[in-house]
């Protein structure tokens, strides 16, 4: 009988790749689920919601009615601004609580009159205006922040690479600016972000240590490609700090899948020194909170049920109620 016609080389070297594949996962199934940041089993406690790092304070009727309208207060209109960064000009939208009609505005300046700041950043192919049109988070603030929107330069952030990093550079100059004219305090600077403006979030807790008292990041990433280590091999920034995280992803994002953002919870839960196989209910049926976490830096995670690649209708009200739940001092 003659032998069995030998394959084609193609279809040879397809088998081979099929075993090697298969003896990689079998050998090394455990780490490469950990690299590529699949679900881990975290059990979940129910506790009273009022308790938590993330009460339920639903935005109050007048509120909702400007939402619905897509119509500000009028002392909350926004302006464009420029600045000089080096030898760039960069823009950006800033909504300042700074009084209505002809009455003159006197920064406060001392105390609990002293005002947030929230940074809020676009997605990539977004501007500062056509995301405040969009998520107008004075809305949820309600005149006890003062609002700016950074304006990417052509229309992205720069994620990548070692310092001097341009965004940063802005970011860095922008928070000086406002916090030098006064009434804001310099212990309440806090991010939110979408997509690529999540991640440039997350990067910002990363490598600016201290800077943000704590950040949002809706459908984003935790801080990738950076030159240290942890010892379990996450990325690590040079004097990087715990810093408080809220992360926001939809489970039906395509965009930016949702093992990115739930890889990006269970960097800032062990980076913040969170017991990350746990965690409990908060005041949103959508959010839970990971157990362990030091009182002042708390790591929410937030699983929005049918939404794809864009934030979380309640987002900018639930960012706010984490920012303003932390204790004072950081």
């Amino acid at each position: 009988m003659a032998p069995p016609p030998e394959p084609p080389k193609a279809t040879r070297t397809y088998v081979l790749l099929a075993v090697l594949v298969f003896l990689v996962f079998v050998l090394f199934g455990g780490p490469l689920r950990g690299l590529l940041h699949k679900r881990a089993l975290v059990r979940v406690a129910t506790v009273d919601a009022a308790a938590g790092p993330l009460p339920h304070a639903p935005i109050p009727v007048a509120s909702a009615a400007r939402a619905a309208a897509k119509a500000p207060p009028a002392f909350l209109e926004p302006s464009v601004q420029t600045m000089q960064v080096g030898a760039m000009t960069r823009r950006y939208v800033e909504i300042d609580p700074s009084g209505s009609g002809s009455t003159p505005y006197t920064p406060p300046t001392s105390g609990d009159s002293l005002r947030a700041l929230v940074l809020v950043f676009h997605g990539d192919g977004g501007s500062a205006e056509s995301f405040h049109s969009a998520i107008p988070y004075e809305l949820a603030s309600q005149g006890d922040a003062v609002v700016v929107y950074p304006d990417g330069l052509a229309s992205t952030w720069t994620l990548g690479g070692a310092d001097p990093n341009p965004d940063l550079r802005f970011v860095d100059a922008l928070v000086a600016k406002v916090i030098a004219r006064g009434g804001i305090d310099p212990h309440r600077v806090f991010a939110f972000g979408y997509s690529s403006g999540g991640f440039l979030a997350n990067l910002i807790a990363c490598r600016r240590p201290g800077l943000l008292r704590a950040f949002a990041s809706n459908a984003g990433g935790a801080p990738y490609e950076q030159k240290l280590a942890y010892a379990n091999g996450f990325p690590k920034c040079e004097g990087e700090q715990p810093t408080a995280a809220m992360i926001l992803h939809g489970d039906q994002d395509f965009g930016v899948t949702i093992d990115s953002g739930e890889f990006s919870a269970s960097y800032w839960a062990y980076v913040d020194g969170c017991n990350e196989h746990e965690r409990e209910t908060t005041g949103y049926a959508e959010c839970q909170a990971y157990r362990g976490c030091p009182r002042a830096t708390p790591v929410v995670w937030c699983e929005i049920d049918d939404l794809g690649h864009w934030v979380w209708s309640a987002g900018a009200e639930a960012s706010w109620q984490f920012f303003t739940s932390l204790p004072a001092g950081g």
